[in-house]
């Protein structure tokens, strides 16, 4: 029994080195300097790419970036390349950024946001999560106030709203019968809106003035407004507690380091 356990302990260990062997095996030279696959394979943890999934013709375009890569990067080093002084500068910005990142990461962790409080959020403000309502509308538009008026009686005597749209648009919409799709209110300039938000389902409108021409306006369907659901909204409703504490916790630094602020010296960048 005690010899299997010695084969088994040595087995093992032949396995573990071989498999540091593996990982430490050079994959490519380039001058003095050795590559191994570890260190491709931490170059494709970076990129955050499962290389095992890849087809073989992929494997290879990555494996031909890496030695492309190792190359210009050593080529540059040997010619004493610098990064410029706005990339330097660059890089310092993105280093600041990333701390500032981290640091407000780490608050919010210890203080994380609970389901608790987001549903609370909801449930006391509901007016805050309602849809806008939604209307699909259809549109006639000529330039002469008179074709429009020609058009209109058209309608009344039952012609066809979406065939005298694909023949008299001067739009877009002419291609598509006057369909204006999907709109709720602030899309449109308010002579226009206020008409097609003031129809009932499946009413036309008399002619409607705008600096674009002169339009009828259908109303196809309406979609009312509507409370969305917790869900739908669970996670804005996170995020926005998330940054009240940002701000929350910019003000209590401020009290910390004792920030004193003059606006008024910025008036002298722009007199510059």
């Amino acid at each position: 029994m005690k010899k299997i356990s010695t084969v088994v302990f040595i087995l093992c260990f032949v396995c573990l080195a071989f498999g540091q062997t593996e990982q430490k095996s050079v994959i490519l030279k380039i001058g003095k300097q050795s590559f191994t696959l570890d260190d491709f394979e931490k170059n494709l943890e970076q990129m955050k790419v499962k290389y095992a999934n890849l087809n073989p013709d992929m494997k290879k375009r990555l494996f031909d970036q890496f030695v492309r890569e190792k190359l210009f990067l050593t080529a540059a080093k040997d010619a004493g390349t610098n990064l410029t002084e706005e990339q330097e500068k660059n890089l310092e910005r993105l280093k600041m950024m990333y701390l500032m990142s981290n640091y407000v990461s780490a608050a919010l962790k210890e203080n994380p946001v609970t389901d608790t409080e987001v549903r609370q959020t909801y449930e006391k403000n509901p007016q805050q999560y309602m849809t806008a309502e939604r209307r699909k509308l259809r549109h006639i538009i000529v330039p002469a106030e008179e074709k429009a008026k020609e058009i209109l009686q058209q309608l009344k005597n039952g012609a066809n709203f979406e065939e005298i749209a694909g023949q008299n648009n001067t739009d877009a919409t002419k291609q598509r019968g006057g369909d204006l799709g999907w709109a709720q209110k602030g899309i449109y300039v308010k002579e226009f809106e206020d008409i097609a938000f003031s129809l009932k389902k499946g009413a036309i409108s008399d002619i409607v003035k705008t600096q674009f021409g002169y339009h009828i306006i259908r109303v196809d369907d309406i979609e009312p407004s509507r409370q969305k659901s917790f869900p739908e909204v669970a996670q804005e409703i996170k995020r926005k507690i998330e940054r009240d504490r940002i701000l929350q916790m910019e003000q209590q630094l401020k009290k910390k380091y004792k920030v004193q602020i003059d606006y008024s010296a910025i008036e002298a960048i722009n007199k510059k």
